[in-house]
């Protein structure tokens, strides 16, 4: 059985999260564990406290998480739920947590940091440096609509074992699946390169040939329509986020073909993490 590690605070981000968590699990039949690091500088309380308590401790952390927990998913959804208070840095205390687990899942961002921030510190970190898919959760699942499942691909390992994971999630959702790759001339001095020697019908094709390469590498059976394989003229993320508007979930590997190898994720995955305002699936190499 496989193992979901929420990161979890008092802030409704981390509050969708865990309710996205559980419904992931539900449809996956795999545990979820609601992991909350404390500290003495950081303290969380069952009831608003405004004065620093100095006798407080890991019940009073466990207790504070159980009410997270409960207000959140309700008294009998709640018992399912395994509950873990670390005394730790958040984000170290999640990536410990996550190490051997199947799926990591934070909200956008948690209580910290400035209110104009798009992904809270704790989240960012995570991504960067996690080793196994983290899901970043914005917004309830949507309901009373057809679901949609959009997919990144570039030709890349990590974008092949993304598809994949987009699969089996579409799947699991009885739901479409759009597989996106993008495309456009090389740039030359900042401009789109259109010598007579580049036909752009031969980049499109080339986009689609990848498309059908990569969708013949996984298995889709059992998804309730074929996959929609949509090759779209222009950058990358603003691509991925043409098509993300109404989906329940965008996939994504964590660095694709393009950037500096050293980089643990690529700029078009940043990218689609700030934007999107739906749910980004991370997917790293190791996974």
């Amino acid at each position: 059985m496989g193992e979901i590690i929420v990161g979890v605070d008092e802030s409704e981000h981390a509050v969708t999260a865990l309710r996205w968590a559980a419904h992931e699990g539900q449809l996956r039949g795999w545990t979820i564990t609601a992991v909350m690091a404390w500290g003495f500088l950081d303290q969380h309380q069952t009831i608003v406290a405004e004065r620093f308590d100095p006798s407080y401790g890991e019940d009073d952390a466990a207790a504070a998480l159980g009410g997270i927990v409960t207000g959140a998913l309700g008294a009998e959804a709640a018992g399912a739920v395994e509950r873990r208070v670390v005394c730790d840095l958040p984000a170290r205390s999640l990536l410990e947590a996550s190490a051997t687990a199947d799926l990591l899942v934070v909200g956008a961002r948690g209580m910290g940091g400035f209110k104009g921030l798009l992904l809270g510190s704790v989240s960012q970190q995570c991504l960067h440096h996690a080793t196994t898919p983290v899901a970043v959760v914005r917004g309830e699942p949507l309901s009373g609509h057809e679901a949609r499942v959009v997919a990144a691909v570039d030709g890349s390992a990590t974008a092949h074992r993304a598809l994949a994971w987009a699969v089996d999630e579409a799947r699991l959702r009885s739901a479409r699946l759009a597989a996106v790759n993008a495309w456009h001339p090389p740039y030359v001095g900042g401009y789109p390169f259109t010598g007579a020697m580049l036909d752009p019908d031969e980049f499109e094709r080339a986009s689609r040939q990848l498309l059908a390469d990569a969708l013949q590498g996984v298995d889709t059976s059992g998804l309730p329509a074929p996959v929609e394989a949509i090759s779209a003229y222009g950058a990358p993320a603003a691509a991925i986020l043409e098509h993300a508007p109404g989906a329940d979930l965008i996939v994504m590997g964590s660095r694709g073909l393009g950037g500096f190898k050293g980089l643990l994720l690529g700029s078009v995955t940043v990218q689609v993490i700030h934007h999107a305002e739906t749910t980004v699936l991370v997917i790293p190499p190791s996974a």
